[in-house]
């Protein structure tokens, strides 16, 4: 499919939406669900929730869909939506304390533990992965999903939780560092 038709694909379906069309807004909706589904899922614990967040973002979507003029951005603006929801539901159920973030040192690998071979993470899939992120705390999940899935850099993401961009950094180290050691674990069970 041509880039044009894409866009012109898009454009139709952002007008159709605009109109308040049913039609146009559920060939949006299946078009970039399971997309958006995915985004919500390495935010959430469970598929129930990511399907709330979901419900949440397409509602939002199609309320705030009269507010874009042209269809360049609105893929982009779609998952920045999807984002801000689960973004704002974490904030609102996030109750993990930096005493407990403190607690979970005894489950991280000594710092100075031999470096694992890159390639020996080929053998897991998709899934086991996202798996992996979803058994993350809370703010560990959050924050490497902004820097390492949304590729943000610590600045934006201390921004937007409120924080120390040196507490960000820590906790992007440890988010790494347990994530690190829950795929090792995959990896030797394989």
């Amino acid at each position: 499919m041509s880039y044009r038709r894409m866009e012109t694909e898009l454009e139709q379906l952002m007008v159709g939406c605009q109109r308040k069309d049913p039609k146009a807004q559920k060939r949006l909706y299946d078009k970039y669900a399971p997309k958006l589904l995915g985004l919500c899922m390495r935010y959430t614990h469970s598929r129930d929730e990511a399907q709330d967040l979901l419900h949440d973002g397409f509602i939002k979507i199609f309320e705030s869909i009269d507010t874009l003029s042209s269809s360049k951005a609105f893929e982009q603006w779609m998952f920045q939506i999807m984002t801000n929801i689960c973004l704002n539901y974490l904030t609102r159920n996030c109750n993990l304390l930096y005493s407990d973030l403190n607690a979970m040192d005894e489950f991280l690998p000594a710092p100075e533990e031999e470096e694992e071979d890159p390639e020996s993470y080929n053998d897991l899939s998709m899934e086991q992965i996202v798996n992996a992120i979803q058994t993350l705390p809370p703010r560990y999940r959050l924050i490497f999903n902004l820097c390492e899935v949304e590729e943000r850099d610590t600045k934006d993401v201390a921004a937007i939780m409120d924080m120390n961009e040196n507490n960000i950094r820590q906790l992007l180290l440890r988010a790494r560092l347990l994530l690190r050691n829950k795929l090792k674990n995959r990896i030797n069970t394989i």
